[in-house]
């Protein structure tokens, strides 16, 4: 038996619990932590349309809009290397996956905050071009760089964004609205983050414009601002995710904040050569890379299935982003599957946690 240790002294009395009964991060999972400190969150719950739980909050503005807020995180060690990314290609990334969000809710990105941690002894010819992806990735999108903060950090370079953006009231998109009937969409296509890490932590012979497409895949994601803005403006989308831990988990938490089930259409998933080059080379299904990589941040709709071809059309004819059926919203009591070969079987979880068991 572990050593009981104290929580502090409470009247008088020392509070005595056993190691081995705590509750570890690794055990409750990202999702799990998310779920627990969500209550009590909101001290002022009229102000808020959505909290925690979606891509992005989305806040009463006054007005015919409304604004969306978000912030991600990348870590030395969890989201990158020094020894494998730039410092160009960290800075360009950690803007692109909060523009991500933004779009995910159907939005524009309007303004940035950037707070980073770096080691005391960083070259500043580092943090130049730390910089210079940021503001290289805002001008593509019209964002601005309005504020910040900057931290010694011993350990670990950190790169922290917050994003504000905006969207009319009647057009913000959830992951909370999908219905039964509604047709599962996807952007570009999937699979080509998840390749492009493989090579860079263990390459092996693929050929060297395929290797660069795909790392460029990994490093510089192109947020679907315009293709949302073109697809909202068609009409008929219900619900939206980005797809940064794998569409497998994305369309899981599609499915369990809108209280629906999925069907997934394994062979009608786009899939690129590239990518399939990379599967060969590792030995893996690429399929496995389109459900399970992460980091595309392509966009996940669903919408009513006379919708399906506007939509298409429409993100065509502004972005000439390809969009694809992907499969079905079906009933909760049906759950969320995959059909592929032939076989219809439970999808698997998948897809990247923080504080998962190894």
């Amino acid at each position: 038996m572990r050593r009981p240790f104290s929580y502090g002294n409470i009247g008088g009395e020392v509070c005595q619990k056993e190691r081995a009964l705590s509750l570890r991060l690794k055990d409750l999972g990202e999702f799990g932590l998310i779920q627990r400190i969500q209550e009590g969150c909101l001290v002022k719950p009229e102000r808020v349309l959505q909290g925690i739980g979606d891509d992005a909050a989305v806040l009463h503005a006054g007005g015919d809009h409304l604004l969306l807020a978000s912030t991600d995180m990348l870590v030395e060690g969890i989201h990158f290397t020094l020894e494998t990314a730039t410092p160009f290609e960290i800075g360009y990334k950690a803007v692109a996956v909060n523009i991500s969000d933004i779009a995910a809710m159907g939005g524009i990105p309007l303004e940035i905050l950037i707070s980073v941690g770096l080691y005391p002894d960083q070259e500043v010819e580092f943090v130049d071009e730390l910089y210079r992806g940021m503001k290289t990735c805002c001008r593509l999108y019209g964002v601005n760089i309005i504020g910040g903060d900057t931290v010694a950090s011993p350990r670990a370079v950190i790169v922290n964004v917050a994003i504000l953006g905006r969207v009319e009231a009647g057009a913000v998109l959830y992951r909370s609205t999908a219905r039964p009937g509604d047709v599962i969409l996807v952007t570009g296509d999937l699979g080509a983050s998840a390749a492009g890490l493989d090579i860079l932590l263990n390459p092996k012979p693929v050929d060297a414009e395929v290797a660069a497409r795909l790392r460029k895949r990994h490093f510089r994601p192109t947020p679907r601002v315009e293709e949302t803005r073109a697809a909202v403006e068609a009409g008929g989308l219900t619900a939206a995710d980005d797809i940064s831990d794998g569409l497998a988990r994305e369309i899981k938490e599609i499915a369990s904040a809108s209280g629906v089930g999925a069907l997934l259409y394994g062979e009608q998933i786009p899939i690129s050569p590239d990518v399939r080059e990379a599967a060969a080379a590792y030995g893996k299904d690429p399929l496995d890379y389109a459900l399970f990589g992460g980091e595309d941040f392509e966009l996940l709709w669903t919408c009513r299935p006379e919708a399906v071809e506007e939509i298409r059309r429409a993100v065509a004819a502004r972005c000439g982003t390809p969009v694809t059926v992907i499969g079905e919203i079906v009933p909760a009591a049906e759950g969320v599957n995959l059909r592929y070969q032939g076989c219809r079987r439970p999808l698997l979880k998948g897809g990247y946690t923080h504080f998962a068991q190894p």
